[in-house]
Parts: C-alpha cells; structure tokens; sequence
C-alpha cells in the first residue's frame, strides 16, 4: 500500500488490477469485488488495457451491466487522456 499524508484524512493507495483504492484510511472496506463502482476508485491512462479486457470479457458473457461500468471508465479515461 502506497499513503500519503498522515493523520486524518490520510489516504491509503491500495493497488488494484486496474487503478487504485482512494479511500480514507479511517474508512474501512468490506467490499473486494466492486472497486469499479465505488466513488474511490481512481483509474489512469496506463491500465485501459485491463478494463478493456474486462469490457471485452463482460461483452462476450452478456454481463450488460458489467461492461457498462468498464465502457464508463474506459469514457472517463479518454476524456481525461485528450
């Protein structure tokens, strides 16, 4: 886990498959499987090709709402990246 800062507010980076876990430390998680969807989810350029991967996958298994949520991010980082 990468932090940063100390104290309250401190923010824990916990690496995930396809961004990061932005959370406050003193908010604790119970939730492992639904990082995409969650307001702390921070993403960046450099993994689009995981949940372009992941959209592709929720596509061809005809999980609509699953490859909702990676076409959403996959928006969100081209729009930042332009």
């Amino acid at each position: 886990m990468e932090e940063s800062g100390s104290g309250p507010g401190c923010v824990h980076r916990r690496m995930l498959g396809n961004g990061y876990c932005a959370r406050p430390v003193e908010m604790d998680c119970h939730f492992e499987s639904i990082c995409e969807s969650c307001t702390f989810f921070v993403t960046t350029i450099e993994f689009r090709p995981t949940p372009e991967r992941q959209g592709d996958d929720a596509a061809a298994k005809g999980q609509v709402a699953r490859e909702q949520i990676f076409d959403g991010l996959l928006s969100r980082l081209d729009g930042e990246a332009s």
